[in-house]
């Protein structure tokens, strides 16, 4: 029995080192794919940019954003780039023993870079607890005044007085209608992410068109 487990756990780790190196060889393809495309479109690639993107994201990870590809999109200067942060979790056993399950989340996020700077201003969708404070507590100061936006969204800004003067009827209509994503603007960087990594980098270019809109309708 010692023997069999012997070779059961020999067996288990050289699956593992497997199933690592293919994975690691997988990145590396997806990685050069990547630079080749930013190569041929002349974007710029860059691995670990000196970026405060991190800031903005879930688990703020400083060491999180691990590349970066930037270029112009519609004329606007871009940057697209992938992020990542860990969980853990311990999960008590039956003897009293504990285990630790890790979990890494990835994500890409969008950068429009704008010609002026802006208050910051933050967009989110409403949860139910947000839809619940609100009616218990009334509007914020940021509230636009039109029920439609201001029953879906919540906007958190460094000058409420501002915000008002900011928000167009076109960019209001375009969030009520649900075609705009949540975004975040600090200085002159509008922001927004998703869940995932970078995949078919052709498809990168069309992925700014909800953001650009976005920049277009603040400036318009």
């Amino acid at each position: 029995m010692v023997l069999g487990g012997a070779v059961c756990l020999g067996a288990f780790l050289a699956l593992a080192i497997v199933v690592a190196v293919l994975s690691a060889r997988r990145e590396r393809r997806r990685r050069e794919m990547l630079q080749y495309w930013a190569v041929r479109n002349q974007w710029q690639y860059q691995p670990r940019p000196q970026v405060e993107w991190w800031r903005r994201m879930p688990g703020r990870n400083r060491r999180g954003v691990t590349l970066a590809l930037s270029g112009l999109v519609g004329g606007r200067p871009v940057s697209i780039a992938e992020y990542h942060y860990t969980t853990t979790s311990t999960t008590p056993g039956a003897n009293g023993a504990t285990s630790t399950t890790s979990s890494t989340h990835h994500y890409v996020l969008y950068v429009v870079r704008l010609p002026r700077s802006w208050p910051a201003v933050a967009v989110h969708r409403r949860g139910a607890m947000s839809r619940f404070g609100r009616t218990l507590f009334g509007d914020r100061a940021t509230a636009l005044g039109h029920e439609p936006f201001d029953s879906a969204y919540r906007i958190s800004a460094d000058r409420p007085e501002l915000v008002r003067g900011m928000f167009g009827r076109d960019l209001v209509a375009e969030h009520v209608a649900g075609r705009l994503p949540e975004w975040t603007l600090h200085g002159d960087e509008l922001m927004t992410y998703e869940a995932g990594r970078i995949a078919d980098p052709a498809a990168i270019p069309a992925r700014f068109a909800a953001l650009v809109r976005i920049a277009d309708l603040l400036e318009s």
